[in-house]
């Protein structure tokens, strides 16, 4: 089982590039990755893309990069450029009668007269910085969501551990609520028989009787529920993705609680059948979190 919801970040310095990344994720139906890149970066999202798809499999997941590159820049002077400007200054000096030396710092900070001759996306220094940085930012947010995974599992079976009492106590009040049932019903069909003079037979009521009865049973739901119950133990210890199956099994045992509520709610019933309700809702919601 591993959580849809952690953080994880990684520092490096290293040939002189520092390199920050950080990872947070919540819940999702699929995966969904937002990259927030410099725009020099933006050449390894599809690496980014394709290296978190390798750890995680759903969830929505917002990645921050922050990069600041400390070696010594490989510039080239763009002498065409250069002149070009001068020309044009000098042009316009000529055109307003203004005789004024033109300074070359003033040149030199006009726009491609410097030009850096680094390719990021074809800088291996760089390349190894990332991908170092990434792996490790991705193994300490799978590491915190393989933690908040045994968080979840621990909630889930203290739920359902309350789930299995209360079906216990539910079983054990099925005969007792039938024989009341029964005492109840005859009684009251004796009455109606001497106060109308009814002519019937005793069989052809009894066998009415019984079939009412019947539909008051809820073995079959609670065999239905104890199965789901040791369905879902059994696929909480799996390493896969178990997330949409186990609230597929929690949708199942929500539809049989809701069965045996409406078949078999009183008094002495009625605060465990509350129980089981509320638990498999509290699950539901639990395992949205689960990928």
């Amino acid at each position: 089982m591993i959580s849809m919801t952690g953080f994880g970040k990684s520092h490096r310095n290293l040939h002189n590039i520092e390199c920050d990344i950080e990872i947070k994720s919540v819940n999702g139906r699929f995966l969904d990755i937002k990259c927030y890149l410099p725009r020099e970066l933006s050449f390894y999202e599809f690496s980014i893309r394709k290296t978190t798809s390798r750890y995680l499999s759903r969830g929505s997941i917002e990645l921050r990069v922050n990069i600041n590159d400390y070696r010594e820049p490989k510039l080239l002077l763009n002498e065409p450029k250069l002149r070009k400007y001068h020309d044009i200054i000098k042009q316009a000096q000529n055109a307003l009668g203004i005789e004024q030396n033109v300074s070359l710092e003033f040149l030199l900070n006009e726009p491609g007269v410097i030009e850096s001759v680094n390719r990021l996306d074809d800088d291996p220094l760089m390349l190894e910085v990332l991908e170092l940085t990434l792996s490790e930012a991705l193994e300490t947010a799978k590491l915190s969501m393989l933690k908040e995974a045994d968080a979840i599992r621990c909630h889930l079976i203290k739920s359902f551990q309350a789930i299995e009492n209360s079906l216990i106590n539910v079983g054990q009040q099925i005969q007792p609520f039938k024989d009341e049932l029964f005492s109840n019903l005859y009684k009251r069909i004796n009455e109606i028989l001497a106060s109308y003079n009814i002519d019937t037979t005793e069989q052809r009521l009894m066998q009415e009787l019984a079939i009412y009865i019947d539909k008051y049973d809820i073995q079959e739901e609670l065999t239905r529920l104890s199965s789901h119950i040791k369905t879902f133990y059994a696929t909480i210890d799996k390493d896969d993705e178990i997330g949409k199956t186990l609230n597929f099994i929690l949708q199942e045992m929500q539809r049989e609680a809701n069965t045996l509520g409406s078949k078999f709610s009183n008094s002495k019933t009625f605060q465990d059948i509350l129980v089981i309700k509320e638990e498999i809702e509290k699950c539901r919601e639990i395992v949205q979190n689960v990928s």
